[in-house]
C-alpha cells in the first residue's frame, strides 16, 4: 500500500484528511497545491509541497494523490489536476468512507465516498467523482467522471449521469432517466425526463406563507 499525497488544502481537504487520519487510520505523508497557492510550509503539522516538485520529493513509485479539492467551472479544474497527475505517473486513490456500502468492483480512480453511502450491484463508477452523505445508487447505475452528487441523492434502477455534473441535495432520479454531461440539478428536485445536457433544472422555490405562524400548525 503506498503513502498518500493529499492535492489541495482547502476546506475539502479536511474533509478527506478526516476521513482518512479518524476512519481509515492513513495519514498523509503531505500536502501539495501549485507553486503559486504555497502559502505555508506545513498544515496540521503535515509538509506542503509545491506540485512542480512533487515527483523529486514524492514519487510516484512510492505515492498515490488523493483529490483533495472540489473545483470550479463544473468541476473543470479537478479533472485538469487528475490529468496533470496522471500524466506525471500518479494513481489517484479511490477514499471509502468505513461505513459506506459498496457492492462493484466497477470503480474507477479519485472517487471521494462519504459516509452512509450505498452503491450497489451492476453500477459502474467512473473516475474523480465526490459522493456524499447518504447517497443511494441502487442497481444498474452508470455514474461518469468528475460529478459531485450532495448529500442524499437517490437515484433508481438503469439511471444515469454523466460526467461534470452536479446534483444537488435530497434530488431524486428516476428509473432509466440519463443526465447528461455538464448538468446542473438543484437541490429537492424530481427528475422524471433527462434534461438536454448542460442544463439547469431546479424545484419550485418554498415561499412564506403570509399571516402564518408555526404554532398553527402544531
Amino acid at each position: 500500500m503506498k503513502e498518500l499525497v493529499i492535492f489541495g488544502t482547502g476546506d475539502f481537504s479536511d474533509v478527506v484528511s478526516y476521513v482518512l487520519r479518524d476512519k481509515l487510520g492513513r495519514v498523509p505523508a503531505a500536502y501539495t497545491v501549485n507553486r503559486r497557492f504555497l502559502t505555508e510550509p506545513s498544515r496540521r503539522g503535515v509538509p506542503v509541497a509545491a506540485l512542480e516538485d512533487l515527483a523529486e520529493s514524492y514519487p510516484p513509485e512510492n505515492y498515490e494523490i488523493v483529490l483533495g479539492l472540489i473545483g470550479r467551472q463544473m468541476f473543470d479544474q479537478r479533472s485538469e489536476a487528475a490529468e496533470l497527475l496522471w500524466k506525471t505517473g500518479y494513481h489517484l486513490a479511490n477514499v471509502v468512507d468505513p461505513s459506506a456500502q459498496v457492492d462493484t468492483d466497477a470503480l474507477g480512480e479519485g472517487n471521494i465516498i462519504l459516509a452512509n453511502v450505498s452503491v450497489e450491484h451492476h453500477c459502474q463508477i467512473g473516475s474523480g467523482n465526490i459522493i456524499w452523505q447518504n447517497v443511494v445508487l441502487p442497481h444498474h447505475n452508470r455514474v461518469g467522471d468528475f460529478n459531485n452528487l450532495a448529500p442524499s441523492v437517490s437515484l433508481s434502477g438503469y439511471s444515469g449521469i454523466g460526467s461534470h455534473c452536479f446534483i444537488g441535495n435530497n434530488a431524486c432520479i428516476k428509473n432509466r432517466v440519463q443526465i447528461g454531461d455538464y448538468t446542473y440539478i438543484g437541490a429537492g428536485a424530481y427528475v422524471a425526463s433527462a434534461p438536454e445536457p448542460g442544463s439547469v433544472l431546479v424545484p419550485h422555490r418554498s415561499y412564506v406563507l403570509e399571516g402564518k405562524s408555526g404554532r398553527d400548525f402544531l
